[in-house]
């Protein structure tokens, strides 16, 4: 994509400003002092290459939310804790995994998710159990992680073994029978200080799958930290989840003089309306190996390499249509078994300090590869008998035909990166970097040989300049470039090259911020514009294709931390003016807004500690999302919703133990969570009813 020649013009007269200072000022170094952060607050951010700052520093918009947010909500997966972020959109495709939009735009299935800053493998509800934090870096970030999403990045942080020895045990019940047990704990060796360990084990069990939220989990994860010397650490990770869920639809529309119409609502939290054989199984593997080396008290040399893999066999129920009364109209069960995702990942880069005259540079140079290799495709249809949303038919599980051949596909992505933040005064720092990526994708069809589908170069800048007000404010302005997996067409939706993978796509961005660090919590603002090409279904063709943009506008606000003695906020709100431009295929189009895109959107979580009762705290949620097309064509929209949630915590007192209770959906409010995922345009998924949370941890 072309820079316009307004943005050319405001980069060009911030670098020369930038020059000018350069050689006005006399320069002097900073120093910069971390400190334990309070609860819901987190300052300094893995950044791979623009570097591990202070997120003060860094020229892009980036929330992160704590463990202990996780922990105080019961979440357990990225959809429950992504929800106190107003510029993240629920996409999921039914109930089997979550998924996320960022500023509106779908995350890539198979780049989006990174843990410790390396790629996941996809499809898979990541564990939480293990997760010291989930940051969100917002925008194409090409210079962060290679190829990936125009909307952002969510990477998930490892918790890392403690100084100090713990051990802390959960036991949770909640609404329709479901059951959790958790172990985590950390120590040392008796006979090495030097070796410490983290282990957390899991097991959830929900209903026996003749339920909507019906599940089976079993996790276990083990993390070591070994110093070698005074300047080297080892770490190493390890983690294995078994997760059978009950497979659920979206739910298809209805039609009145031919025209859609959302459908009758269903709470599919109580009601199965797949079938009690129907799991979406997932087993996954996740083991990570990073070595830091201090080259001296300025330069640090990483590396990393990680190892992603999932297992899962596959069944997606689909109810195309259903009239008013709540009658299935149209329907199958989609199986695609024994698929297999798998992802080796590494990066190696130095960072440090370098002196030009009086200009200080920090500098990060390295490198990164990625092999991502799936199998897959091997789909069939079988009948879904329900026949009836309020009234479901189950039926014993059919026999399966002999299961097609896989397609296999191999992607390679080699990149190299170089960034360097300047310091040109006390006030002004300027950040530029560049990712150069060589991408490969191959492809082998059932009976077919090996075919290059893509062999392609890309160049993903980043131009940032921050302005400091004093230590704890900053404005900053950045310019980024991205490039992105192509979608696939979609399998289900009927169209001619349902299967086939679309081609890679670039995206920029321009955005305006200012970030602020009070004594206990961070506030950010930010304003962007986001351009990718469009995908999308074309039904005068009836192909999946790439044509037009997507242009997204925003502002967006946020606060997360302590606000008062008392009191901690995790609060976030969203404008977003989002419109297709410049399609050709179907120029119909133009002008209309992407599906599944809120213009407004907002969150507040408060957590109040009570003064009168010792260790009691009270917490509120309240959550809105705006009007929501519910497809490209603008010809059915989602009307708003907003939800609470109200929770409680006490901590015994000379116990060690602590008690829980959360009640999400206080009022059992109606409302429709997602239009679905790019390319599913014929139905919608019903938000989950009221549900009963309470928990007991005892530390020791």
């Amino acid at each position: 994509m072309k820079i316009s020649a307004v943005r050319l013009a405001v980069i060009s007269c911030l670098t020369i400003q930038s020059s000018a200072l350069l050689a006005e000022q006399n320069l002097e170094h900073i120093e910069v002092t971390g400190k334990r952060t309070p609860l819901y607050d987190t300052r300094d951010v893995n950044a791979a290459a623009l570097g591990i700052k202070d997120v003060l520093m860094l020229p892009i918009s980036i929330q992160s939310f704590s463990d202990a947010l996780i922990v105080n909500q019961r979440s357990k997966t990225l959809g429950d804790i992504l929800a106190n972020d107003a510029s993240v959109q629920n996409t999921s495709i039914g109930a089997v995994f979550d998924f996320v939009s960022l500023r509106g735009f779908q995350l890539d299935w198979t780049n989006g998710l990174r843990r410790d800053g390396l790629a996941l493998a996809p499809f898979q509800d990541v564990p939480l159990e293990n997760i010291q934090r989930i940051d969100v870096l917002k925008g194409p970030s090409g210079i962060i992680a290679g190829f990936n999403n125009p909307g952002g990045t969510i990477n998930y942080v490892t918790k890392r073994p403690t100084a100090k020895p713990f051990a802390e045990i959960t036991a949770e019940v909640k609404s329709r029978d479901g059951k959790y047990l958790h172990l985590d704990l950390s120590n040392t060796l008796k006979n090495n200080a030097n070796l410490g360990y983290r282990v957390n084990l899991a097991v959830e069990d929900n209903g026996d799958f003749t339920g909507g939220d019906d599940l089976t989990r079993y996790f276990a994860s083990a993390a070591i930290d070994i110093a070698p010397s005074d300047n080297s650490i080892l770490r190493l990770d390890a983690d294995f989840q078994d997760k059978k869920i009950a497979a659920q639809p979206i739910l298809g529309l209805a039609y009145v003089d031919d025209k859609p119409v959302l459908p009758p609502y269903v709470d599919m939290s109580d009601v199965l309306l797949g079938q009690p054989w129907a799991k979406y199984e997932t087993q996954t593997t996740n083991l990570g190996l990073r070595y830091d080396y201090w080259l001296n008290d300025n330069w640090q040399w990483i590396n990393q390499i990680a190892y992603s893999k999932n297992d899962r066999f596959t069944i997606f129920p689909d109810i195309y249509q259903v009239d008013l009364e709540g009658k299935v109209l149209s329907s199958d069960i989609l199986v695609t078994p024994d698929e297999s995702y798998r992802s080796v990942s590494a990066h190696s880069f130095v960072s440090g300090t370098v002196f030009l005259g009086e200009l200080e540079n920090e500098l990060v140079v390295g490198a990164s590869i990625r092999d991502y290799q799936s199998e897959d495709g091997r789909w069939f249809n079988v009948n879904n008998p329900v026949g009836h949303i309020f009234h479901p038919i189950h039926t014993k599980k059919p026999k399966y035909p002999q299961y097609p051949q896989a397609t296999k596909t191999d992607t390679r992505e080699i990149s190299y990166f170089v960034t360097n933040t300047m310091q040109f005064s006390e006030e002004f720092f300027a950040t530029l970097g560049l990712r150069h990526i060589r991408y490969e994708k191959q492809q082998q069809q059932p009976n077919a040989n090996w075919q290059t589908l893509d062999d392609r170069s890309f160049n993903t800048p980043i131009i940032g300049f921050n302005y400091k007000l004093d230590d704890s404010s900053a404005f900053y302005l950045s310019y980024s470039e991205g490039a992105g997996e192509g979608g696939v067409a979609v399998i289900g939706s009927g169209a001619i090259n349902e299967g086939d993978s679309l081609g890679p796509q670039e995206s920029e961005q321009l955005e305006l911020g200012f970030k602020m660090q009070l004594d206990g919590a961070s506030v950010s603002l930010a304003v962007f514009e986001i351009e990718k090409m469009l995908e999308y279904h074309n039904h005068q063709t009836n192909y999946f294709t790439q044509d037009g943009k997507q242009v997204h506008q925003g502002i967006e606000a946020n606060i997360n931390g302590q606000v008062h003695d008392n009191l901690s906020i995790v609060a976030s709100a969203t404008y977003m003016d989002a419109k297709l431009e410049d399609l050709v295929g179907d120029a119909t189009l133009n002008g209309n807004r992407p599906a599944n895109v809120a213009k407004y959107q907002g969150n507040v979580f408060l957590d109040y500690q009570l003064s009168a009762i010792e260790g009691l705290s009270a917490n509120l949620g309240l959550y809105y999302v705006g009007n929501r097309e519910q497809n490209i064509n603008n010809t059915l929209s989602l009307p708003s919703y907003s939800k609470v949630d109200l929770g409680a915590k006490y901590e015994i007192p000379q116990h060690g133990g602590t008690v829980r209770v959360k009640v999400e959906n206080l009022f059992d409010k109606e409302y429709w969570s997602s239009a679905g995922a790019k390319g599913i345009d014929w139905g919608v998924m019903p938000g989950r009813g009221r549900t009963v949370i309470a928990s007991y941890t005892y530390s020791f």
